[in-house]
């Protein structure tokens, strides 16, 4: 029975459909919702998962699409990094607006216990990071980065020969990624969203302060940091993967260029499955154009 529940829908798919619960879920492994939270947050997830799937899907497929055209040929950085980058961050400003209603809905019902279960979380996720990426051989390290550029890699094309394993490696080290640097502000981001946290619980501002505060931490926690020096480091690290990628794309061979052709177009044909459940309107209160021309700082 299982197998024929299935069948026609794709882990993709699958995952999508479930994203609210097993972000949800995610969720409560950091905060320890009450049952207030798990009801708003729940609903919450499930408006974003309509605005999600009624406008940003259709992008992604478009962007897909503009691939199909050109993954046969050499790539450059110009066609393809620069339009890209763009793209990409419009889309994570956008999805920072559809969030961030979420978090003003879970603070306004947070707990100060729950910030200990909090610090205990980033405890445990800082303890299993610094073991990955800081104390762990540098040989290790650099396994770890080609065995995760791989998985990418051989799920685009296929098999990868010797020649472009060495390729990949290569690439890895010309990452600026730096651990201590990341490590530095990940301890900063935890320690800003603990003190927020803790200020908001407290004083409980009234709707119009607390959707200020939250809007300007989750600003602070992903696309700008007040360390400029990390700032200009982060920027530098993103620009620095597609060119990366491009340089790997163009070592593939016809073969391994007709089976990306095909990952991409089953991929599209997962995206097109799911824009086909039926949006309604409940999701425009998360979203609303000027709001996301104002975010943006248009």
């Amino acid at each position: 029975m299982l197998s024929v529940g299935l069948q026609g829908c794709t882990l993709i798919q699958t995952t999508y459909n479930q994203a609210p619960d097993l972000m949800s879920w995610w969720l409560d492994g950091f905060v320890d919702m009450n049952r207030l939270q798990k009801e708003v947050i729940s609903e919450d997830l499930n408006q974003i998962q309509l605005w999600h799937r009624g406008t940003q899907l259709p992008l992604y497929l478009e962007t897909i699409r503009a691939l199909d055209s050109k993954v046969a040929l050499d790539l450059t950085v110009e066609d393809i990094c620069r339009p890209l980058e763009q793209s990409i961050e419009i889309k994570a400003r956008d999805l920072l607006i559809a969030f961030e209603p979420l978090f003003i809905h879970l603070v306004m019902n947070m707990q100060i216990e729950q910030l200990k279960t909090l610090q205990r979380k980033y405890d445990k996720n800082n303890k299993e990071w610094r073991h990955d990426w800081l104390e762990a051989s540098v040989q290790d390290r650099l396994a770890l980065r080609v065995k995760k550029d791989r998985e990418i890699g051989e799920w685009l094309y296929g098999r990868l020969s010797a020649e472009q394993m060495e390729l990949l490696k290569e690439l890895v080290l010309e990452s600026p990624f730096d651990a201590s640097k990341t490590y530095a502000e990940r301890l900063r981001k935890q320690a800003d969203s603990i003190e927020t946290l803790k200020g908001l619980i407290l004083e409980r501002p009234n709707p119009n302060e607390t959707q200020q505060t939250v809007h300007l931490l989750l600003l602070r926690s992903t696309l700008e940091s007040p360390d400029q020096s990390f700032k200009e480091y982060y920027y530098k690290n993103l620009r620095s993967q597609c060119p990366r990628a491009v340089k790997f794309h163009n070592s593939t061979t016809q073969k391994q260029r007709q089976r990306a052709l095909k990952t991409l177009q089953s991929l599209e044909l997962d995206i097109l499955e799911l824009s086909k459940k039926k949006i309604t309107a409940t999701h425009e209160r998360l979203y609303e154009p000027d709001q996301a021309l104002q975010f943006r700082g248009v």
